[in-house]
């Protein structure tokens, strides 16, 4: 009996000192509220707009070895740390499209001496008819049809039609193969980021601008791929750097036509004559810019 009387209070003394139940002591409890993750945003603008964002290059007379400089500005109006540009030369076509506007009329060049010649309309051009000018056996001049058809004078040298130099009318409808393209980025010092010339905030890239973005130990860079004549970097997509987010920078553009010359016509009257083939005649194409929010990190 006294064996079962002090085992009672055994139990009754350990449950007493807590063994089984809550253990007092000091206790610290810390608690982190309102915890919560949003996807993040991400939008390229270009010259400020979304889609549709509607041609950047528009040059109605170019002339051979002039450039054409233009500015693309490029927004992140973004809402993620950043993203890598990327650009690609889309849809190039070549249009043999001779066109002469006069008067708010378009008229083609056919050499027919009974076309034209009324009022100030000389001989051999006639008004263009439905859906011309395009195609073979259209030309906006006289020279564009003597460089590809022969049957005139070019200087003081006579190209005969059967002229084994002529290259005909298909050298004329590629004028993209002759249209030179450059595209340069500002990047800030040796990395990654592209950066902000436009010191003023007034939306354009002045020269004194252009210079002091080297000055200040930063450089510009070409994008060798996306450089070089419109036919060859169609597809050609590549990066441009990293843009931080609520930054801007500016893509610079520059297309030139180049001359054409014909080697095996040493006279300097006429060894750049081929170039009068794409007289009149239309490159058109697309560029389109993509901003990808993803690794690896840009470097400094």
């Amino acid at each position: 009996m006294k064996n079962v009387i002090l085992a009672v209070i055994v139990v009754a003394a350990l449950v007493g000192a807590g063994v089984g139940g809550t253990l007092a002591g000091f206790v610290d409890t810390e608690m982190s509220q309102g915890n919560f993750i949003q996807a993040g945003i991400s939008d390229l603008l270009v010259n400020g707009r979304n889609d549709p964002v509607g041609a950047k290059i528009v040059f109605d007379h170019a002339t051979p070895c002039k450039s054409i400089d233009f500015w693309v500005d490029l927004y992140n109006w973004g809402k993620c740390q950043g993203g890598w540009i990327w650009m690609e030369f889309k849809d190039v076509v070549s249009t043999e499209a001779g066109v002469k506007v006069h008067n708010g009329v378009n008229y083609v060049y056919t050499g027919n001496p009974a076309h034209g010649g009324v009022g100030d309309v000389p001989v051999g051009y006639r008004p263009a008819v439905g859906n011309e000018p395009v195609g073979a056996g259209v030309w906006s001049s006289e020279p564009e049809k003597i460089a590809e058809v022969g049957g005139g004078y070019v200087g003081q040298i006579f190209v005969a039609p059967d002229n084994p130099n002529l290259l005909g009318e298909d050298y004329g409808s590629g004028v993209a193969a002759h249209l030179g393209v450059t595209v340069t980025v500002p990047k800030i010092g040796t990395g990654d980021f592209l950066g902000n010339p436009d010191t003023n905030g007034d939306g354009f890239v002045d020269p004194t601008e252009y210079a002091a973005w080297t000055t200040a130990g930063n450089r510009w860079q070409v994008i060798t791929s996306l450089t070089g004549k419109l036919a060859d970097i169609e597809l050609a997509k590549d990066l441009l750097g990293f843009l931080r987010t609520q930054e801007r920078t500016f893509v610079h553009i520059d297309v030139h036509l180049q001359q054409i010359s014909a080697t095996n016509w040493p006279d300097e009257q006429t060894i750049w004559w081929p170039t009068n083939a794409i007289q009149g005649d239309i490159a058109t194409w697309a560029m389109m810019w993509e901003m990808l929010v993803d690794p690896p990190e840009p470097t400094l």
